[in-house]
């Protein structure tokens, strides 16, 4: 019974000890220490990093506006009749936009005519009375002061003749003012009253701007917008088609903004159909020129968020990160990570 007691733990323990050395390796055979040889560098093409001159370009956010926009509102307190446009349409100029109801400023019209053909009947009866009044009184039938009350009578009717038409003339600038017609050829761009609804004078109607005028404006800083000069050629990036088209500025506000030590600048373009009032652009201004390293994008290898190159130097590559800028034209401009001089290079590995 001891011996079994104490065989027991022995040969636990012994077990354990093999397990060990058999995790040590000790049962297999072992490779000797060394370094293992590192596949060749084979470079495929190599690149000089130089410092290159560029031009300084400045990106200013801008806005697409419409020279000539108007808001169609009413002169006159009427119920619409009817709208003849919706959003998007086209109207040329001169064309009926909207129709208010003149009924009542037809027969204000009409009251008016007539009260100006009864003051115009009233004026020639006064006249020819003056007329036989000043001929007894040559004759020295009538007293001084018939011959006054004939004067009188018809200087009367003829102020009332000049009120009456200009009664008339209002009457009928009233009713013109039921139809209201396009000031200029453009497009609608809102509709903000439905037949029925009651105008009042400078209600909103309908807005409508010329496409042919659109044109780019932007906030330009104080110091860069004090160079500019108008006819200066400059480019638009319009990022919702993807096209830079040109420009030329025509406008300088000579007043800067106060608050943002700024100055509104606008730039004409030609025609285009992409392009509507309220989309957003950037203008881009030459300011000067700097010195910048690029290279070409394949030699540029990205690994998450990081940016890499290999160096070549005495015949072995080296890893350098960097920190890019903007790229152009298969080239990426190199913020931070080489200096003038270095050379990349492609491998093989």
């Amino acid at each position: 019974m001891s011996i079994k007691k104490w065989a027991i733990p022995l040969l636990a323990v012994a077990g354990l000890l093999i397990v060990v050395a058999w995790m040590a390796g000790m049962f297999t055979s072992q490779v000797a220490p060394g370094l293992l040889e590192r596949p060749e560098d084979k470079v495929l093409s190599s690149f000089t990093v130089n410092l290159s001159t560029k031009p300084k370009v400045e990106t200013i956010p801008a806005g697409i506006k419409a020279r000539e926009a108007t808001l169609v509102s009413s002169q006159i307190l009427a119920r619409i009749e009817q709208i003849h446009m919706r959003a998007g349409d086209v109207v040329a100029k001169g064309q009926l936009l909207v129709t208010l109801e003149s009924a009542g400023l037809k027969a204000q019209l009409a009251q008016a005519m007539a009260l100006e053909e009864a003051s115009q009947a009233s004026l020639t009866e006064a006249q020819e009375t003056l007329e036989r009044t000043q001929t007894l009184k040559q004759k020295g039938l009538v007293s001084q002061s018939v011959l006054d009350n004939a004067i009188a009578t018809f200087r009367r009717f003829g102020s009332e003749v000049m009120a009456a038409k200009q009664r008339n003339q209002a009457a009928q600038t009233a009713l013109e003012y039921s139809t209201i017609t396009s000031p200029f050829s453009g497009v609608v761009v809102e509709r903000a009253a439905e037949p029925g609804n009651m105008a009042s004078p400078g209600q909103l109607l309908l807005s409508l701007y010329d496409p042919l005028t659109l044109q780019i404006e932007a906030d330009v800083r104080e110091s860069l917008a004090t160079h500019l000069e108008i006819g200066r050629k400059i480019t638009v990036q319009i990022d919702s088609i993807g096209k830079n088209i040109d420009a030329t500025i025509v406008e300088i506000v000579p007043a800067a903004d106060p608050n943002a030590r700024s100055f509104l600048v606008k730039a004409g373009i030609e025609f285009n159909p992409h392009l509507k009032p309220g989309m957003f652009a950037r203008m881009l201004i030459e300011d000067g020129t700097k010195e910048l390293l690029s290279v070409p994008e394949d030699y540029v290898k990205s690994y998450g968020q990081l940016d890499m190159v290999w160096l070549l130097k005495d015949g072995h590559l080296s890893r350098r990160f960097v920190r890019l800028g903007k790229a152009q034209l298969n080239q990426v401009e190199i913020v931070s990570g080489l200096n003038a001089g270095d050379t990349l290079a492609l491998s093989n590995n």
